[in-house]
């Protein structure tokens, strides 16, 4: 009786000896990777370019697309992508492998009287809002209050995401929609009555979470419902120090709205979730933000604003030249991520036919990677032919500056012959379906895939 007590205690001893076994490692490889130069460019980050005047530049990593409202929809419901889509070159952007930044526009002022708001929206809306000439220029400021501009904002932003929510093309979206040129806030001195509150903007934040993903999208100022569901910012007054260090207090502090008095809370760490962008300040010529004086300045306001991307008020390539255009290449290798793996392990487990290893990834620029792109894998042999290829998922959205690890199964890969075998790394860019990042790696690369470790099976 005594031993049928044992007998349980000895399968469950067994049984674990088995898991033990199974879970055994054989070791095949562990090899570091010493970081190379910071890639000057890469997808999604560095300048932005203005989406209507295409040209062929090396720099640009987006073109900003202004939608108006008055050209996307001329008559109520009926949306002309075309003429968008045409007027700001999206096919030969995306030739060039640009992505896109949107921003809707309902209030431009210009040197003439004019509305940008569509003459269907104004009639229904029985021209609810203030016709203005100020020192901005002229236009038409709607009223954002107003019920029948508030149903059909929602209307239009849900049609954008229809159209772009899923295209790999269009990187983020700049929640303009509100004041003039989209940038949340109106000149109360030419009449117009102050900014709304919270209570009515946040209608319109929501418009866009209805239909886009939080990391795609930014605000002009920090609010609450941008920190409570993770959204970016954007300076467009970048690089000047008086009013890039408000930003930054701004969204370190939080602060009162000179537009209606209301107090808007700090969002000091909205980049790990979401871009900060912005443009440079036209108060100032695009090579004094890089001349010797300014440029540490310049570095280091991108640097405390972990900045991925700017423009499309920024240089152009070849404009600036000597020791400005050297500093203009230093930014844009600072500026956004900077990925690659610094330690790669390999091994196989005991009775089983599956490779495993594990990347040791290190992010040595100011922000993550806002794109949920797979890692492509492959298995090389010694002649260099590619006999297992896979995909995997990585968190690259959400790894901020500094190591991150992830362990990846090869499935199938341990039933290759013996023989001498390489594993190579890369990040697929869904705009080419193929790797299209620049890592950061003092090692062998081929077309945008890096080894990262050689052994034998």
């Amino acid at each position: 009786m005594q031993a049928r007590k044992w007998i349980p205690l000895l399968l469950l001893g067994a049984a674990l000896a088995v898991a033990a076994l199974l879970r055994l490692r054989i070791p095949l490889a562990a090899e570091e990777i010493s970081p190379s130069d910071k890639p000057v460019t890469n997808p999604m980050k560095g300048l932005v370019v203005w989406g209507e005047n295409y040209r062929q530049d090396p720099y640009a990593a987006f073109a900003y697309v202004p939608v108006y409202w008055s050209e996307l929809e001329p008559q109520q419901g009926n949306y002309d992508f075309a003429a968008l889509e045409e007027r700001c070159h999206f096919a030969q952007w995306r030739a060039d492998g640009v992505r896109l930044i949107l921003r809707l526009v309902c209030d431009t002022p210009t040197e003439a009287r004019h509305r940008d708001i569509p003459d269907w929206l104004y009639d229904a809306m029985d021209g609810a809002g203030t016709w203005y000439d100020g020192d901005y220029g002229q236009g038409f400021s709607p009223d954002y209050e107003n019920e029948v501009f508030r149903q059909a904002h929602q209307a239009l932003v849900a049609a954008l995401g229809q159209r772009y929510a899923q295209d790999p093309q269009v990187a983020f979206v700049e929640l303009g929609s509100l004041g003039h040129w989209g940038e949340w806030h109106v000149d109360t001195d030419a009449g117009i009555a102050p900014f709304p509150t919270q209570a009515i903007t946040d209608d319109y934040v929501q418009d866009y979470l209805d239909v886009f993903r939080p990391e795609q999208l930014l605000l002009r100022r920090p609010y609450t419902i941008g920190r409570e569901q993770g959204l970016g910012l954007y300076n467009d007054s970048f690089g000047l120090p008086d009013s890039h260090s408000q930003w930054l207090s701004w969204i370190a502090e939080g602060y009162q709205s000179d537009q209606n008095g209301e107090w808007l809370p700090a969002m000091p760490d909205f980049w790990r979730a979401a871009p900060s962008g912005g443009e440079f300040s036209p108060r100032q010529a695009d090579g004094w933000y890089f001349s010797d004086a300014q440029f540490p300045t310049t570095l280091s306001l991108l640097q405390q604003s972990h900045t991925t991307f700017l423009g499309p008020n920024a240089p152009a390539y070849g404009e600036l030249s000597g020791t400005e255009g050297e500093n203009l290449r230093t930014l844009l290798a600072e500026m956004g991520y900077t990925l690659g793996v610094r330690r790669c392990t390999v091994w196989r487990t005991m009775f089983s036919s599956t490779l495993q290893a594990e990347l040791q990834w290190e992010n040595t620029g100011l922000a993550p990677l806002y794109a949920r792109w797979p890692a492509a894998l492959e298995l090389r042999d010694d002649r260099g032919q590619t006999v297992w290829s896979g995909q995997t998922t990585l968190p690259f959205a959400s790894w901020g500056p500094g190591s991150h690890t992830a362990a990846i199964s090869l499935p199938g890969a341990g039933a290759l012959p013996g023989g001498r075998y390489s594993l190579w790394v890369g990040i697929v860019d869904p705009l080419t379906e193929a790797p299209g990042v620049a890592l950061q790696m003092e090692t062998e690369q081929d077309q945008n895939l890096y080894r990262v470790a050689t052994f034998s099976l």
